[in-house]
């Protein structure tokens, strides 16, 4: 009967044991990422940790194109001479600004996410390139002071190795409320990073994870911040500037109470920023990107006729110097470079900065592990991308007809998707998605 022969003559062939943990076939939907996470939490009973930043497509500055030609970009070889790209940030309120020999700066990243030598690495070679460093939550080494030429001093609400001592032998202060990577939430430190040197640097027990208050204990809403603000000014005699670190969130109400408050500046860290450890989750589905962020901020500027009054710089995953001439030319004063700076002093980029054993020597306080990073080496290295960033800047710039980054404007911008024009307001001419400029192309 047709029962009989739809039998088969055998059993059907055992391709797997049982239980499994993948498919035999193939699901973009159920895939061996997502398979791999839930057997990790059915294991761990808590959410996943990771260090870096976004793994997941978002809209970011590669979505933008520059309206002109630049196929011949940089072919002068005098062109860095040719570009004015002296910038000043912070002396808006009558504060010694930052003197930086491009409009870059390295975003903050903490003695703790980072070993010793490699904050010390990374501050010579800030210094080397004339632009500013940030010491990150976590207080100030003497290495990294003695090494950097300007140096910002980061205040975060758990007062980690906050000291007035530090304060006045710093360049600039900032005060931190959230980051790109994890917005409204403060720092986290395996407890194998914290180890008795850092701790006595941070006043906290050795060997125990770390949590930042995700807020300033003193500082509930925006008349607290002001009389923080004018602290600092006092404590330092109004020397030093002032700013503030944003990740991106609410971004138009965060904006504006930092001109209320009078910052000098403000570091805007985008979702596409990097983290040495926080959910996995948060960082790649809590924020808004890079991209979207600053466009939202100035639009709030200009809601209350603000643009004059505060210097903003962009950070949150920005690449090179043809993301920092797009950002400028978005009408940021400023870019800030910290996950590509530390790919150049020899990141490997394999997304385990929190476990504390870092083989290339940096997200680590291991001894052993820390040895193989050589500050000396890597600054030069960090350096030679630093000034591979000048010139694209340059380049691009003297490409664009200008012999000033201050002349960049929106008007040399296109979008490439339909996406990036509706955030950003630029015309949508994806027939510029092949464009290379020769400045990212010959760098």
């Amino acid at each position: 009967n047709a029962g009989k022969n739809l039998r088969y003559g055998s059993s059907e062939q055992q391709v797997r044991s049982l239980p499994f943990t993948s498919f035999s076939g193939r699901s973009e939907y159920w895939n061996s990422k997502v398979q791999e996470d839930i057997h990790i939490k059915s294991q761990s009973g808590r959410y996943r940790i990771r260090g870096y930043g976004g793994a997941r497509p978002l809209p970011h500055l590669s979505d933008l194109a520059f309206r002109k030609d630049l196929s011949r970009a940089g072919e002068a070889a005098d062109v860095v001479e040719r570009v004015h790209m002296k910038t000043r940030i912070g002396g808006i309120n009558g504060a010694e600004p930052l003197k930086l020999s491009m409009p870059v700066m390295i975003a903050p990243m903490s003695y703790g996410a980072l070993s010793r030598s490699t904050k010390q690495g990374i501050a010579m070679a800030s210094s080397m390139s004339g632009i500013a460093e940030n010491t990150g939550e976590g207080g100030m080494s003497d290495a990294q002071r003695d090494a950097a030429g300007q140096l910002i001093f980061q205040c975060l609400g758990g007062r980690l190795g906050w000291n007035i001592h530090d304060m006045r032998r710093a360049d600039g202060l900032e005060i931190y409320i959230s980051q790109g990577a994890k917005p409204g939430l403060g720092g986290q430190l395996m407890a194998k990073k914290v180890t008795p040197e850092l701790a006595e640097i941070r006043g906290i027990p050795a060997g125990i994870d770390l949590r930042s208050p995700s807020r300033h204990p003193d500082i509930l809403g925006a008349d607290d911040l002001v009389i923080k603000v004018e602290e600092f000014r006092e404590a330092t005699a109004y020397r030093l500037p002032v700013s503030v670190k944003l990740g991106a969130g609410r971004i138009r109400d965060d904006i504006k109470i930092a001109v209320k408050d009078c910052f000098d500046f403000v570091e805007l860290d985008g979702m596409q920023g990097s983290t040495g450890a926080g959910s996995s989750e948060v960082i790649d589905y809590v924020g808004i990107p890079t991209l979207p962020a600053i466009i939202e901020a100035l639009e709030a500027l200009d809601e209350i006729g603000a643009r004059e009054r505060i210097e903003l710089v962009l950070m949150g995953g920005l690449r090179d110097g043809v993301d920092a001439v797009k950002a400028l030319c978005l009408g940021a004063d400023a870019a800030g470079f910290g996950t590509s700076v530390i790919i150049a002093g020899g990141c490997i980029a394999c997304m385990q900065c929190h476990i504390g054993q870092c083989v290339t020597g940096i997200a680590t306080q291991d001894p052993e592990h820390e040895h193989r990073y050589k500050p000396e080496t890597e600054a030069r290295n960090i350096h030679r991308f630093l000034e591979g960033v000048r010139w694209q800047i340059a380049a691009i710039t003297h490409g664009l007809g200008y012999d000033d980054v201050r002349e960049l404007s929106r008007e040399d911008l296109v979008a490439l998707t339909p996406e990036a024009a509706t955030m950003t307001g630029l015309p949508y001419e994806p027939e510029h998605a092949h464009q290379l400029p020769a400045a990212r192309a010959s760098s």
